[in-house]
C-alpha cells in the first residue's frame, strides 16, 4: 500500500514540475499509464474519472487533483490526492484519500484496505463495507470553518483558516507585550531606523545558531527539553521585536495619515493591521514575515531588549517629548514645545 502511495505522490510532484496547470496551457487534462503490479492503471491528472453504473475499469485508479466517481466496479486500487471521492460502487483494491473529501454512500463495497486522511468521510462506514483495515486520520475535523476540502480550493482555504487562526493568536501577544512593557518597545523601535543593518546580522546569526544548536540538543533524549527551551526563548525575543517593528510602524503611519502621534497600544496593533495583511499574500507573505522576524529577533539582541537607549529615544517614538524643565532632553527633530523643530 505504501508503495502506491508514494508513486502516487511522486507523479503529483513530477506533474508539478514538468507541466503548466491546464488552465494556463490550455488542456483539460493528462493521463498517465504506470505499471502496478500485474495490473495496468490509470494516473489521472486536473480530469475527471468516471465509472458508471455497470462499468468494470480493470486496474488501479491514481487521480491527482481530480474528481473520481465511482458507481460501477473497479478491480485494482483506487487513489485520490487532492480531489473529491464519491464511491457508491465497488473496489476489489485498496482504497486511499489523501486531502480529499471522500463520499462513501452505504451500497458501496471496499474489499482491501480503506485509509483517509485529511477531511473527514460524508457516510457512515461500517465494518461490512470495508474487507480490510480501516484508517481515518481526519484531524481536519477540529479545525473551525474548514469545510469539506477536496482540491486545491480546499487546501488553500485550510492554509488561510490556520493563518488567520495564527495571526489572531499572535495579535494577542501583541496587545499583552504593548500593555506590560510600553517602554522597552518604544526604545527597541527608536534603534530600528539606525540599526537595522547590524540587527538583520545578529537576527540571521541567533537564528542560524539556534537551529544548529537545536539540532545538535536534539541528538541525545536529555537535550530535547533544552532544544525546546531554546526555541521557546528565541520565540519571546521575537516576540518583543516584532512588536517593537509594529510600534514604529503604526506610530509613523498616526503621523502621515493622521497628522498626529496615536497612543502606544493603537500603535502597535495599526502596526500590525498591515502586517497581517501582507503575511496574507501568498508567498511575498512568507518572505516578508520571515524576514521581519529575523529583523526582530536581531533588534531586540542588538538593543539588550530595549534597556541600552537612553529615554529620550523612547520619547522620539512614543511621541512624548519631555520638557527641559523636567530634565530629559527633547527628542531629535522636536521642539521643546512638542513642534517639528
Amino acid at each position: 500500500m505504501r508503495s502506491r502511495l508514494f508513486r502516487a505522490l511522486a507523479a503529483a510532484a513530477l506533474f508539478c514540475l514538468v507541466a503548466s496547470p491546464p488552465a494556463a496551457a490550455g488542456t483539460h487534462h493528462a493521463t498517465l499509464k504506470i505499471e502496478t503490479d500485474t495490473k495496468e492503471g490509470d494516473v489521472t491528472i486536473w480530469d475527471q474519472v468516471n465509472v458508471g453504473p455497470g462499468e468494470t475499469h480493470d486496474g488501479d485508479i491514481v487521480a491527482v487533483f481530480s474528481d473520481v466517481r465511482i458507481e460501477g466496479t473497479v478491480t485494482g486500487d483506487v487513489i485520490v490526492v487532492l480531489g473529491d471521492l464519491d464511491l457508491s460502487g465497488t473496489v476489489e483494491g485498496d482504497v486511499e484519500s489523501i486531502l480529499t473529501h471522500p463520499r462513501i454512500t452505504e451500497s458501496a463495497r471496499i474489499r482491501g484496505e480503506m485509509v483517509n486522511v485529511g477531511w473527514p468521510i460524508d457516510g457512515h462506514v461500517t465494518t461490512a463495507q470495508v474487507g480490510g483495515d480501516r484508517v481515518d486520520i481526519s484531524a481536519i475535523r477540529f479545525i473551525p470553518f474548514a469545510g469539506k476540502g477536496g482540491g486545491l480550493w480546499g487546501l488553500l482555504r485550510l492554509w488561510v483558516i490556520i493563518k488567520l487562526m495564527k495571526l489572531a493568536a499572535l495579535f494577542l501577544i501583541m496587545l499583552l507585550l504593548a500593555a506590560l512593557i510600553p517602554r522597552r518597545l518604544a526604545n527597541i523601535a527608536a534603534a530600528l531606523p539606525q540599526r537595522w543593518g547590524h540587527a538583520l546580522l545578529a537576527g540571521l546569526l541567533a537564528c542560524v545558531g539556534t537551529v544548529i544548536a537545536s539540532i545538535l540538543l536534539a541528538i541525545t533524549i536529555i537535550g530535547i527539553p533544552l532544544a525546546v527551551a531554546l526555541a521557546a526563548a528565541v520565540l519571546v525575543v521575537k516576540w518583543v521585536g516584532l512588536a517593537s517593528v509594529l510600534l514604529l510602524m503604526g506610530h509613523t503611519a498616526g503621523r502621515n495619515l493622521f497628522g498626529r502621534d496615536l497612543p502606544h497600544v493603537p500603535s502597535v496593533l495599526g502596526g500590525f493591521l498591515a502586517y497581517a495583511i501582507i503575511c496574507l499574500v501568498p508567498i511575498f507573505g512568507f518572505l516578508f514575515s520571515l524576514a521581519l522576524d529575523i529583523l526582530a529577533v536581531g533588534l531586540t539582541i542588538v538593543t539588550r531588549f530595549g534597556s541600552e537607549l537612553p529615554p529620550r529615544f523612547s520619547a522620539a517614538v512614543a511621541g512624548r517629548p519631555a520638557s527641559p524643565a523636567g530634565g530629559m532632553p527633547p527628542a531629535p527633530g522636536v521642539s521643546p514645545g512638542g513642534a517639528p523643530a
